[in-house]
């Protein structure tokens, strides 16, 4: 399978997935967001009657959301590894330990769990995303005055780079002259600005909004779907920045109507259309979804799980890379 035919299957599951969405799901979660402000539009009121108001919905959400939050919270462990065979015990524990940590320290676990539950009651899923970032996280500094010694013992820090050197204001140092007296002698300096890597990756968790996530139409769950995608606005500048080809980024087109989808409006009725053709070209929003679909790539008969990032909608779009 080469990347033409990649292309245009993606464009097809895309399609199928966004269709089924539309016709299927999205009426459904638009009313569930209107009956949860309280908002009945399927019951019209009589004329010079009062319109029909009911906060069952949001009611019986807060009612029922803190005791499923409890459930998980109740413990300073929401996850416990078991060892499996003697000699785990160690390693099971500093599994809990890291797991624990990471979703509730490192990421906003609590603020998670409220929202992936809280869709879940509301919209009948709740989707939560979780990956490894390999962003660098990097902080930058200046230094004046350094000499050629102290950029090298500098430099001998794996994790911190010169980005940038100019010479600097020489400095005068008193040196033992052949006589025993002290002499002047002048030292060349370099201004530099350091580049230092904090984090070289960290796993992310994140929940995502129901409409951003696509699935196959005959799809039962995640791991055995032909198809699933997440689907987010994102600006030409941060594609370049994940490392894609610039090329073909700044070719692609821009999402125009990027806040139009049913459920915004629902959710927020001061949401109007944003017409996303303002402001500098690599700052201009491109639809980017991350899908993940079963196809034979290597021509052996069995389908193979891909991952593909395609950027510009379905049938205008491009595919940036797929592994």
């Amino acid at each position: 399978m080469d990347d033409d035919r990649l292309k245009a299957l993606l464009s097809q599951e895309i399609s199928s997935a966004l269709t089924y969405d539309d016709t299927e799901l999205s009426q459904k979660r638009s009313k569930a967001l209107e009956y949860y402000r309280g908002e009945m539009t399927d019951t019209p009121a009589m004329t010079g009657r009062s319109s029909v108001v009911s906060k069952d919905v949001a009611d019986t959400i807060g009612w029922m959301l803190p005791g499923i939050i409890r459930v998980f919270t109740a413990s300073d462990r929401m996850a416990i590894y078991e060892p499996e065979k003697p000699g785990d015990e160690e390693f099971a524990k500093q599994a809990t330990d890291y797991v624990n940590y990471v979703f509730m320290k490192d990421n906003p676990g609590y603020r998670i769990m409220w929202d992936a539950t809280h869709d879940s009651l509301l919209l009948g899923n709740g989707i939560v995303k979780h990956w490894w970032d390999d962003k660098e996280e990097c902080d930058y500094s200046k230094h004046s005055g350094l000499t050629e010694e102290q950029i090298a013992i500098l430099q001998q820090d794996q994790s911190v780079e010169v980005v940038a050197q100019k010479v600097g204001e020489p400095q005068f140092i008193l040196v033992p002259g052949p006589t025993g007296q002290l002499i002047e002698q002048q030292i060349a300096t370099y201004d530099v600005k350091v580049k230092r890597v904090i984090s070289s990756g960290r796993l992310k968790v994140e929940c995502i909004e129901p409409e951003d996530f696509l699935l196959d139409r005959a799809a039962t769950q995640i791991e055995n779907a032909r198809f699933c995608a997440h689907r987010q606005d994102t600006t030409r500048s941060d594609l370049i920045e994940m490392g894609f080809d610039r090329e073909l980024v700044e070719g692609l087109p821009i999402d125009r109507f990027s806040s139009v989808q049913q459920e915004k409006i629902s959710r927020d009725q001061d949401t109007r259309t944003f017409f996303n053709n303002v402001g500098d070209n690599s700052m201009l929003q491109v639809e980017l979804l991350e899908c993940y679909v079963k196809a034979d790539v290597d021509g052996d008969g069995v389908a193979e799980t891909i991952r593909a990032f395609y950027a510009g909608g379905p049938g205008t779009g491009e595919l940036l890379d797929w592994e």
